[in-house]
């Protein structure tokens, strides 16, 4: 028996070199389907399938506050202390906090990102420390010890891996912690769409005031189920626990909460632009596997009289069918070597493409499951697609040995090929309008006005230590200084800070209640966001002051000053409409109020993707006291980054301790703001063109293998006094046929499937006039071209083909 597969095998592969240029294309073919689908395939389990990398995920949940404007925010401490006190059905309430904060060292101080954790968080996660422990319940004690654990890459790059920092001291922001662990790398803890991280983790304490803010919301909440508990169970009891707390605090009417599992609302905004993706480049394995099925049908005519002599030796049907097999399973094997190359090289790019916002694709490999994936998919399509040919060659019609090997293509052979080249053509043409509709989405996204002009402007980060500054007025002195200083740089322009960079951040926001207006229920009374700046960021920006006056440095905080706002456009249009909103109030206590002095144009605070939100600007001098973090943007007439290496240096002649970090044009901001459309637009684009490449190539596959098959045919139309003109229309006829075909199927396919894209469209229809006029010109092009080569080479052939062949 193994004698006889030996030489089975030997066949298969004679048989397959005899074909080197067949072979290589389904090789080929099958490596790009193969390789395509595996790495979106990898990109999908990690998101999706992928467990959490902690103990029992799936007894995580997370927390979120509700409200009339949005479903997933974060609670006030003092909500979040009752709720963690009064919960039966979670084994844990974690809360977390992120800030920023200045590494101080003998060398140089540095800016961390820090997260503040109460003590449970790391129990609930079950997150065990690298080197000495992580935080506990009792480190949020007033009284007990400033702590920090430190992060595998901060302990390596920083550090150097000194296994000597556990039990020695970190300064951070001016105040001494003792470092007491070393997290494991790569920690990130999902909390909706988003995933936090840090590089220092220190226990979140309350000051007696924090402790009984019922209004200040900025807590993350995560949490583990009791065993045996549903995510439904624990919802319905931490719901009845806010509404007790609602009717102590009035205030907080229209609040509430919901409780979800981690993982599951993680994945949430990815689900389906991920499985889109992953039909996309089904496409294409369904459009390889087309060319494959298609090379072998075509190979299984030439073969017709090999497999007549053999079943006039006594070879059976199924003796055929295993031989065939056989040879679809070395194809397999190849396809299969290339497949894995591919999916190497696509997981490499698709890290490469990754932007920030996808962190549920964080340790995306080619791992085993990734692999097996990929050997059962290359079996499986090969042996699919060689189950039609090897069935039709093995047939055993003894015309073929009658007729030399010369005999005619019967029809049914030509319906699968019309057929195959139809749905190849279909899908190629659906897959090139999404694609098509993304972009024209995508252009609309980045084409909306920001409301300033980009060119030449360039951010970067300041931070100083807050043992340095004691109160708002020396942290605002520190703020004019280095602003003054930066604008006698050479190549500046203009100068200002501002607290959230434009495009990076929504900001805070709070409910406005303008003077005289009730605040019965403050969750219903409208949103405004808040941004802190210093009074150049107007012109820095080259916002138009639209009336009133701007800010200015006399608004501080010397007694008597009374607080002053600028508001934006957006604002003026949804609260006063018609009215001049300059000398209104709203309230920032029952007795105190904050006075709009100015009106100046919009700006994407938020980024591309909504319309200018309603938002207020406020002094730093004024209301900045706490803020040890300034972010800065500069307008230069020169090379942005080169000028921040001067800034740098002239904002330590004010301060030599502060931390000069993360120097980015403004360009590079707002292309990192649409890092996720970006992604699925070039993955998209990167299958539609390889869809389109097998189509074409499948077309000229198919059409040149007529042509070589038909050459006695058109020998004899040549000798009947068909001219060449006519023999190339009539094959240029069949081959536009089946364009024309299969471009109506594709059309009608893209009207249901581009219907699913919406996520992706931003304000662009899916029936979108240029996109459906334009998308299917290169490839009624590329095919027609396809067809022309074949169809010259049949208006060439001689009469004497079809004389010779007699």
């Amino acid at each position: 028996m193994a004698s006889d597969f030996t030489a089975e095998l030997r066949h298969a592969v004679r048989a397959l070199l005899r074909a080197p240029t067949l072979t290589l294309a389904a090789v080929v073919c099958l490596g790009l389907g193969i390789g395509a689908t595996t790495a979106i395939y990898s990109a999908v389990h990690t998101a999706l399938l992928r467990s959490l990398p902690f103990d029992e995920p799936d007894r995580l949940v997370s927390v979120f506050r509700t409200t009339p404007h949005f479903s997933s925010g974060p609670f006030a401490p003092a909500n979040f202390i009752d709720l963690r006190s009064a919960t039966r059905s979670l084994e844990g309430l974690a809360a977390i906090a992120t800030n920023v904060a200045l590494l101080e060292g003998t060398d140089e101080s540095q800016r961390v990102s820090v997260g503040q954790a109460s003590g449970d968080l790391f129990p609930v996660l079950r997150v065990p420390a690298l080197r000495g422990r992580l935080l506990r319940p009792e480190d949020e004690g007033a009284e007990a010890p400033l702590v920090a654990v430190v992060t595998e890459e901060l302990w390596r790059d920083r550090f150097g891996a000194d296994a000597g920092l556990v039990g020695s001291t970190l300064r951070l922001d001016g105040q001494e912690h003792d470092v007491v662990g070393i997290l494991p790398a790569e920690l990130r803890i999902p909390h909706g769409s988003q995933a936090v991280r840090a590089d220092v983790w220190t226990p979140l304490r309350f000051t007696p005031q924090e402790a009984s803010q019922r209004r200040s919301n900025y807590l993350r909440t995560v949490a583990r189920l009791v065993d045996g508990t549903s995510p439904v169970a624990a919802d319905g009891e931490m719901v009845q626990i806010m509404e007790g707390i609602i009717e102590a605090h009035p205030e907080l009417r229209g609040e509430q909460l919901r409780v979800v599992p981690m993982q599951a609302e993680s994945v949430k905004t990815v689900r389906g632009p991920l499985l889109l993706l992953l039909g996309a480049v089904g496409f294409v394995l369904l459009i390889a596997a087309a060319n494959v099925a298609s090379l072998l049908l075509a190979r299984g005519v030439g073969r017709r009289e090999e497999y007549a002599v053999r079943t006039a030796l006594g070879a059976r049907r199924a003796d055929l069918i295993r031989t065939a097999l056989l040879e679809s399973a070395l194809l397999a094997a190849f396809g299969s070597v290339v497949g894995l190359a591919l999916a190497w090289a696509g997981v490499s790019a698709i890290r490469s493409l990754l932007p920030t916002q996808l962190p549920q694709l964080s340790g995306l490999s080619v791992d085993l499951p990734i692999l097996g994936f990929a050997l059962v998919l290359a079996a499986a399509v090969a042996s699919l697609c060689a189950v039609a040919p090897a069935w039709q060659a093995s047939s055993g019609d003894t015309d073929a040995l009658r007729s030399g090997g010369r005999s005619g293509t019967g029809s049914r052979h030509q319906r699968w090929l019309r057929s195959l080249i139809v749905a190849e053509v279909a899908l190629s043409l659906m897959l090139l309008l999404g694609a098509g509709l993304v972009m024209r989405g995508f252009q609309s996204l980045v084409g909306r006005d920001p409301g300033f002009a980009a060119e030449g402007l360039v951010t970067l980060s300041v931070d100083v230590s807050p043992s340095r500054y004691e109160d708002v007025g020396t942290y605002a002195g520190f703020l004019a200084q280095a602003v003054e200083a930066v604008r006698g740089v050479p190549g500046v322009t203009q100068a200002g800070a501002i607290q959230l960079i434009p495009y990076e951040g929504w900001g805070w926001n709070f409910n406005i209640r303008y003077e005289g207006q009730a605040g019965d229920d403050p969750t219903r009374l409208p949103l405004v966001e808040n941004r802190y700046v210093s009074p150049g960021i107007f012109a820095t920006l080259g916002q138009t002051l639209l009336g009133g006056r701007l800010l200015s440095e006399m608004d501080d905080a010397s007694e008597g000053t009374p607080v002053v706002v600028v508001a934006n456009q957006a604002l003026v249009d949804r609260d006063f409409a018609g009215e001049d909103p300059v000398g209104k109030r709203f309230h920032l206590s029952d007795s105190t109020y904050a006075t709009i002095v100015g009106v100046v144009t919009n700006i994407r605070n938020s980024g591309p993707y909504s319309e200018p939100r309603p938002a207020v600007y406020w002094s730093y001098a004024q209301r900045g006291g706490g803020f040890s973090s300034f972010p800065l943007l500069i307008r230069t007439s020169g090379d942005p980054l080169r000028v921040s290496r001067a800034v740098t240096a002239a904002i330590r002649t004010v301060d030599p301790t502060a931390a000069v970090s993360q120097p980015r044009t403004m360009d590079q901001v707002m292309a990192r703001s649409v890092g996720r459309p970006r992604f699925y637009l070039a993955l998209l684009g990167i299958f539609a063109g390889v869809a389109l490449g097998l189509a074409v190539s499948g077309l000229y596959g198919i059409m040149s293998y007529a042509v070589a098959r038909r050459t006695r045919e058109l020998g004899v139309r040549a000798a009947l006094g068909g001219t060449p003109t006519r023999i190339f229309s009539m094959v240029m006829a069949q081959g536009m046929g089946l364009l024309v075909i299969g471009s109506a199927a594709g059309l009608l396919g893209g009207v249901a499937v581009t219907r699913l894209l919406g996520s992706l469209l931003y304000g662009v229809s899916p029936l979108d006039a240029v996109t459906w006029l334009l998308v299917p010109l290169p490839l009624v092009g590329a095919a027609a071209l396809a067809t022309v080569i074949p169809a010259r080479r049949a208006s060439a052939v001689s009469p004497s083909i079809a004389m010779r062949e007699e």
